[in-house]
């Protein structure tokens, strides 16, 4: 796990400016505290910030040339399936210099071409130059688990694992990308390509771009989910095989030269990685959770603790406050580049906070409600799409009937507020109108911000991209439209936090679940078998029932990460809140509406979002537009970068 980065200047005569080339590697120093590396020829410049995971030694450091120095690699991630790729390759007869996972990317390029990403199982980012034909290739795993941002103007191609580190490179401030703010506010996520950081772009999950001097990269999909339904599947059947692909996925993410651990929630996702991995790990594996003082739903850890005894490892549990998230929140604002998801967020940070003190390496559970159709949303949209159909007689793309989702209502009875606010509006309308009432988080834009910014939009409505992102996948049953649009666009986003949280403090997170074997299973299954007996992630709970404890497996309760927020800006955030929502700098900037910001501080409830998302945004200009982030960055001489990038470069400096 690290950070990379890079500059390609479109003429060929020009010279990679190797102060800014530092910067863009200093600004990531913690995703690889461990080493970093250069390389520079010409008009190109690679960097690498390592976080020494496997191969620790010299010889795995990067940038990663192959045997005559005509391809450079740069990787962020991990290829699980390297030991089988590299008894291939060795049996093809290449020649390998290191014991490193990433340097089976450079030979599988040299046998298969940009092809080689289909072969790779892994999280990952990476940059390959490839010198022969001039030609530098981005790519970014299927599921998007690692980052890759991208930057292309009249002058250069730059790239990183961080969007900051692209403003370093160009040594100026953030411009607000209007049609950005405008999805964030309504999802908390941003659609497709685009960031809040205007100009910067991100790579989809799935995508390559390819870039030529002078020319704009070229951007393919290689990867997409598929919706065959046509092979036989049974309940009993479907939940054996998911569970011999969870071994084989937790196997190959155990792979480590250092200790694995794993984070730990009150749910079957995580519980079932912690027994999984305590059944093939020979040590004790550490696992970590937070929880709140105020209890109740903000607190989960009585049932991690469950899963913790019966799996026998060595827990640890973190109780972050309020005192704690102010003194924090602006680093986490920077860490996460952007605004993004929910206030989950916060103690994912606390506890990576933690981790980072036993392990370099943890678990997490990121995924199996995207895949397998887990959040209570995904239940109820289906039980209004049953009823219509009861009621008006019509064939719907179900694939299931009302009386096949009723024995699941009890897991309604935590959202009382959804059904309330999903029920009163729009009942009966077609089901992507249906999902979108369920997953925005902004009722009306023109009620929260200002005319000026409004303005900025020119008449940009979210709902127009996200219908297009819902239909894409076709004629299919409504469940794989719903989780499509989950994997494709909102997955992207806890994955972004996920990463970020973690590697605020060093420390790689891996997802099991988003292994592309259990990928192409999820998908492939209907959702009779995925709501079998009305139960969110049916074919899951089937698959582990005899591995966790059933306190868990029984739980239908379980809420996702909940934080205290509303109550600390009524108590004890009360002044912090108000200053920074309601102060000088945030009223001059003329985002929000004064009065909206009072609405969402004086009368914001445990599960409303508006009070984040304003925040967040407010946070993220201090940041990164009005220059406030710079106090996280360490300045150095140009002179000084240049003989850091020369010490360190794998090649000594070509120009």
């Amino acid at each position: 796990m690290c950070g990379i980065f890079g500059i390609l200047h479109n003429d060929r005569a020009a010279h990679v400016n190797t102060h800014r080339l530092w910067t863009m590697g200093q600004v990531q120093r913690h995703r690889g505290p461990d080493a970093e590396g250069y390389m520079v020829d010409g008009n190109v410049g690679l960097g690498h910030k390592r976080l020494s995971i496997i191969d620790l030694s010299e010889r795995g450091r990067q940038p990663l040339g192959n045997e005559d120095g005509s391809l450079w690699l740069t990787c962020n991630g991990e290829i699980y399936n390297y030991v089988e790729l590299r008894e291939e390759l060795r049996s093809a007869g290449h020649v390998f210099s290191s014991d490193s996972d990433s340097e089976v990317i450079l030979h599988l390029y040299e046998e298969e071409g940009i092809d080689c990403v289909r072969r790779l199982n892994g999280m990952f980012a990476f940059a390959l130059w490839d010198g022969r034909n001039r030609s530098l290739l981005l790519a970014r795993d299927p599921i998007g688990i690692k980052p890759l941002y991208y930057q292309w103007d009249n002058d250069s191609l730059r790239f990183a694992s961080e969007a900051k580190a692209l403003l370093a490179a160009n040594g100026r401030q953030a411009e607000i990308n209007p049609t950005a703010l405008a999805d964030y506010l309504t999802f908390q996520f941003v659609l497709g390509s685009d960031t809040l950081f205007a100009g910067i772009h991100r790579l989809l999950p799935g995508e390559l771009a390819i870039a030529r001097d002078g020319k704009a990269p070229a951007l393919q999909r290689y990867w997409q989910p598929c919706f065959d339904k046509t092979h036989e599947v049974d309940e009993k059947g479907s939940g054996e095989h998911l569970f011999s692909l969870m071994q084989d996925a937790v196997r190959l993410q155990l792979r480590s030269d250092v200790p694995v651990g794993s984070h730990l929630s009150g749910g079957i996702d995580t519980a079932s990685l912690v027994c999984l991995a305590a059944r093939q790990q020979v040590d004790s594996i550490h696992t970590y959770t937070a929880g709140f003082s105020e209890g109740g739903l903000f607190d989960d850890s009585t049932f991690a603790r469950i899963t913790a005894t019966q799996a026998g490892t060595t827990h640890a549990q973190v109780r972050p406050d309020a005192a704690d998230f102010a003194d924090t929140f602006a680093a986490l604002m920077w860490h996460l580049d952007e605004p993004v998801a929910g206030q989950g967020s916060y103690p994912q940070y606390a506890v990576s906070r933690r981790a980072c003190q036993d392990r370099k390496v943890v678990l997490g559970g990121q995924g199996a409600d995207e895949i397998f159709g887990g959040y209570t949303r995904h239940y109820l949209l289906y039980l209004e799409a049953a009823l219509r159909g009861e009621v008006e007689g019509n064939e719907t793309r179900l694939g299931l009937g009302l009386a096949d989702l009723l024995p699941g209502a009890q897991q309604l009875r935590s959202y009382v507020p959804m059904m309330r606010s999903f029920f009163g509006a729009g009942l009966f309308e077609d089901d992507a109108s249906r999902y979108f009432q369920l997953i925005r988080r902004s009722s009306c834009l023109a009620d929260m911000l200002s005319g000026d910014m409004l303005g900025a939009m020119a008449g940009y409505d979210p709902y127009d991209t996200y219908r297009d992102l819902y239909e894409a996948p076709g004629d299919v049953e409504i469940l794989d439209k719903v989780l499509n649009f989950e994997l494709t666009a909102s997955l992207p986003a806890l994955l972004q936090v996920e990463d970020r949280t973690s590697m605020a403090w060093s420390v790689e997170s891996r997802v099991p679940f988003l292994d592309p074997g259990i990928v192409d299973f999820a998908f492939s299954l209907p959702a009779a078998i995925k709501f079998t007996g009305g139960q969110t992630k049916a074919v899951l709970r089937r698959a582990v029932a005899d591995l966790i404890p059933p306190a868990i497996s029984e739980r239908r309760d379980k809420l996702g990460f909940p934080v205290p927020l509303s109550q600390w800006a009524k108590g004890e955030l009360a002044d912090w809140t108000r200053d920074l929502l309601l102060g000088d700098r945030s009223r001059e900037r003329g985002i929000f509406k004064q009065q909206r910001l009072r609405g969402a501080i004086e009368q914001g409830t445990a599960f409303d979002r508006s009070l984040w998302a304003m925040l967040c945004v407010e946070m993220w200009c201090r940041l990164f537009v009005d220059g406030d982030g710079r106090d996280f960055e360490a300045p150095i001489s140009a002179g000084d970068a240049a003989d850091i990038v020369a010490a360190n470069t794998v090649c000594g400096v070509i120009t």
